[in-house]
């Protein structure tokens, strides 16, 4: 073999194993993207739940002051007052 061709071989080489370089590091960022996503959303749910729990805590104080300033015993709510009886005559005419 000449030089020229050595030259041309060695080069070669050279640019498959730097292409080949390029693609597993394309692979990795890609990976790398995927987890950092992940973990990202994961973060975000565990955030929202957090808050969400820490609302719902806050509803639930609020609930049980405002219970305690109507003076009702805890567990009742307007549902459980028994209805007004209905002032309109009921079906039918009595003879």
């Amino acid at each position: 073999m000449n030089r020229s061709n050595v030259a041309t071989l060695t080069l070669a080489t050279l640019l498959s194993l730097t292409l080949a370089g390029c693609e597993v590091a394309e692979e990795s960022a890609q990976q790398f993207t995927e987890k950092a996503e992940q973990a990202v959303q994961e973060l975000a749910h565990e955030a929202a739940s957090d808050t969400l729990d820490a609302l719902n805590e806050q509803i639930d104080k609020v609930q049980k002051s405002t219970t305690d300033l109507l003076g009702r015993p805890e567990g009742k709510t307007e549902q459980d007052k028994p209805e007004a009886p209905s002032v309109l005559p009921h079906e039918g005419i009595e003879a």
